[in-house]
């Protein structure tokens, strides 16, 4: 059964605790799992996903909060089997966080579940209230050039 989120129409109507306590709440709360299946490959291949449809809620408002995800990293033993990641992805749906606890918290699910060699986690937020976020976690080296893509190509 899913959990039920209390909302408040705006900011002004949750108190720092109460926000605290939700943002604490939405990054603990357990995600469909990613599995994984095992990597023999000899050579430091460097992989990214690019998913373009994650969805999550405003910790305060519940608004629907939508977002692309991309993932470079190096793989060491695993991978993590794809449609599971998409399951994983689609758990965000009803979750009420933040962009930067968002990418936080898929930063340590990945790295936690498939215990790469190197890791970037990057979230980039559609328009919100006229303010675009990127947040990055990890290596940057690994950083795929985005220039040539769009969040909403």
């Amino acid at each position: 059964m899913k959990k039920q989120w209390d909302y408040k129409k705006k900011i002004e109507n949750m108190t720092f605790k109460e926000l605290k306590e939700r943002i604490r709440d939405g990054y603990d709360y357990s995600m469909s799992p990613i599995q994984r299946v095992p990597y023999i490959g000899k050579s430091s291949n460097k992989v990214t996903y690019d998913y373009r449809e994650l969805v999550a809620k405003c910790p305060m408002t519940g608004i629907l909060d939508t977002y692309r995800v991309i993932i470079d990293y190096i793989p060491w033993k695993c991978l993590p089997e794809l449609k599971s990641l998409k399951f994983y992805f689609l758990s965000y749906e009803d979750l009420p966080i933040s962009h930067e606890h968002l990418c936080s918290k898929i930063y340590e699910d990945f790295s936690r579940t498939i215990k790469p060699k190197k890791l970037l986690v990057r979230l980039l937020t559609r328009n919100r209230g006229g303010i675009y976020t990127t947040v990055q976690l990890g290596d940057l080296s690994l950083a795929t050039d985005l220039r040539m893509r769009s969040l909403d190509e």
